[in-house]
């Protein structure tokens, strides 16, 4: 039997119960706000992510959100290439997709190759098969495939949207169907694959695949395959 004194110093239930809350909200709090992990359910960003991919999303990339709204009480800006996680502007379901148009752009889609400000943006082929797209400062893989439609006519991108592409564009659902998404749609950038179970990986090639470079000048060699 314990003492007095080890009744005296034990904490009321209630306390107990206090604390496991507050662990929970703390938990909520920074999976909503500040960091969290986003499985891919589809084959639309085909190599750069496979289907089942395990992603570490960054949710303060672009500023901090009130949990559970669209409303941000601080904003940073999304750069051209990244990719992002956000609420389908058609039925709310969380998707993931490559940012490739940013306000005041001009921008078309020729069923091969993004026009970009009246440039058409180049790709190359490299020693090993992989299809490669020269984005400005964003170099990224594309599904080898040759039909990347459907095409998009050029628009003019307004202030607070950005155009989303999948990289297998010839399997994708992104702004060429549902059009240009919100500003306050983003959840967060994605840092890096987790974890992949992708084919031709092995050992520690499956843990923590960077989305890019600093300097945006190279692809990691796994995220083509």
């Amino acid at each position: 039997m314990g003492s007095a004194a080890d009744t005296k110093h034990q904490r009321p239930r209630w306390k107990l119960y206090l604390l496991d809350v507050i662990a929970l909200g703390v938990l909520f709090v920074g999976r909503a706000s500040f960091a969290d992990h986003y499985h891919v359910p589809s084959g639309s960003m085909e190599p750069t992510l496979a289907i089942k991919d395990h992603l570490a999303v960054d949710k303060r990339a672009y500023g901090l959100r009130i949990p559970l709204t669209h409303t941000w009480l601080t904003e940073s800006e999304p750069q051209r290439g990244d990719v992002v996680v956000f609420d389908s502007p058609i039925d709310g379901k969380v998707m993931v997709k490559r940012l490739v148009g940013l306000p005041g752009d001009r921008i078309a889609f020729d069923g091969e190759a993004l026009v970009l400000n009246g440039q058409r943006v180049a790709q190359e082929q490299t020693e090993d098969g992989a299809r490669l797209e020269l984005l400005p400062g964003a170099k990224h893989a594309l599904h080898p495939e040759p039909y990347q439609g459907p095409g998009m006519d050029e628009v003019v991108i307004p202030p607070r949207h950005y155009l989303v592409l999948g990289d297998h564009r010839g399997n994708s659902a992104d702004s060429r169907v549902w059009g240009l998404l919100p500003r306050e749609n983003l959840l967060g950038r994605v840092a890096a694959v987790l974890y992949s179970s992708r084919e031709g990986l092995s050992g520690g090639e499956r843990w923590w695949i960077p989305m890019s470079t600093d300097e945006g000048t190279r692809v990691d060699p796994r995220l083509t395959r």
